[in-house]
């Protein structure tokens, strides 16, 4: 039952990681490009819906997460082997919520407040981009860490080298 355990929270741990890594890559690529475009008449419709949105989601999965994480950490830590790629992956996740609670919610909070002279407007959106790849970056890293971890520790390699029974 505790391996059962284990590996429903390890997996609620990459399935966060992804959903968050997702976003921030779609946010890279697809959003980005498009913001640059945005002036005080129409950043509104186009920006607070989706960051009050998004940032009212994450509140609830970062937590859980978090405690996901630790977790990790307890059940790795007297084997010792895999100890660093729980503690890495939770440092990842910290600092993304380090970067986004410290630096990009008040950038949120200004423009969600109402920007009247694009100058500002523009300088908080890329601001707001260049804070939210420093996230992109490290949750990239932390999916990374939790990708070797299911690798490592469930021999996949190994497996998908063993010839068929």
């Amino acid at each position: 039952m505790k391996s059962i355990l284990l590996a429903l929270n390890h997996a609620c741990i990459f399935f966060g990681t992804t959903l968050y890594c997702g976003v921030l890559w779609a946010l890279h690529f697809f959003w980005f490009p498009t913001w640059t475009h945005l002036t005080v008449a129409n950043y509104h419709d186009q920006f607070v819906p989706e960051t009050l949105a998004a940032t009212a989601f994450f509140t609830i999965v970062v937590p859980i997460m978090l405690f996901c994480c630790l977790v990790m950490i307890v059940s790795e830590w007297r084997q010792g082997k895999f100890r660093w790629i729980a503690i890495a992956a939770c440092a990842c996740l910290i600092a993304a919520t380090w970067v986004g609670q410290g630096y990009i919610i008040p950038v949120n909070k200004i423009i969600d407040a109402g920007v009247t002279d694009q100058a500002q407007l523009t300088t908080l959106l890329k601001k707001w981009m260049s804070l939210n790849d420093i996230r992109w970056v490290l949750l990239t890293l932390m999916w990374m860490v939790m990708m070797f971890y299911f690798v490592a520790k469930g021999k996949l390699l190994e497996a998908l080298r063993a010839p068929p029974p």
